[in-house]
């Protein structure tokens, strides 16, 4: 991940496709913005290191400006700084690979509900139902569904806040809870999702659905009761 910070992102905020002999020369594609900012995002659940977020909010605000088409509802493949394509070619079928389409969708709901910003959350529902209507294959199409289930009933966030955040941050991942949006933190933070959750010398769990959240509770089994 800091090879990339350092290597492969530009002072402008582009990424870049390829590295060869300390050489970056093409800039980056959807696919590269959307698999490190899942990264970042990924990095963040397991170390609560919010620098990691920022990281991927601000990749995500570069692709929004450069790569999402208003008008098709879905980001192109190619950012609008590189030379025009004759059609644009946007992305929405898994392959070997998840779609970046689908990637994005993911990240955008996650950063959505972290940063709280409900513009992010109306561009991935958004690519989630213009995609819709085109599923009829669904090995072509599971990683759109892995992102419908995250606005099924079944979706929850979790905040872990004190001084134990970490301890219980790796019990949580030792644990197969799919669609759960998981955020943490050892002190005071600013990040939205988390903000006056921390009180001292206590480490408190606040589960959440649909921004609605429950009263904190500090014993860890009940929450994995209400998880499970």
């Amino acid at each position: 991940a800091n090879f990339i910070i350092n290597n492969l992102w530009s002072s402008d905020g582009n990424l870049f496709h390829n590295y060869k002999n300390h050489k970056s020369s093409i800039n980056g594609y959807l696919e590269d913005y959307c698999f490190v900012i899942s990264a970042f995002i990924s990095l963040y659940e397991v170390t609560f290191d919010e620098k990691w977020l920022h990281y991927a909010k601000q990749l995500t605000d570069y692709s929004l400006e450069h790569f999402y088409d208003e008008k098709a509802g879905f980001f192109a493949f190619t950012s609008n700084l590189d030379e025009a394509l004759i059609s644009s070619h946007f992305e929405t079928e898994d392959n070997v690979i998840p779609a970046s389409n689908s990637v994005m969708g993911k990240n955008l709901f996650q950063l959505g509900i972290y940063f709280e910003n409900s513009y992010y959350e109306k561009v991935s529902l958004r690519m989630l139902q213009n995609i819709i209507p085109n599923i009829e294959y669904p090995s072509a199409y599971s990683n759109w569904m892995d992102l419908a289930l995250n606005y099924s009933e079944k979706n929850r966030e979790l905040a872990i806040c004190g001084t134990s955040a970490m301890e219980y941050c790796n019990k949580i991942n030792a644990l197969y809870l799919p669609n759960i949006v998981l955020a943490g933190s050892k002190d005071v933070s600013n990040l939205p999702f988390l903000k006056n959750r921390f009180v001292a010398d206590q480490t408190l769990f606040y589960l959440c659905q649909n921004k609605t959240c429950s009263a904190p509770i500090s014993d860890f089994q009940e929450i994995i009761s209400d998880l499970i």
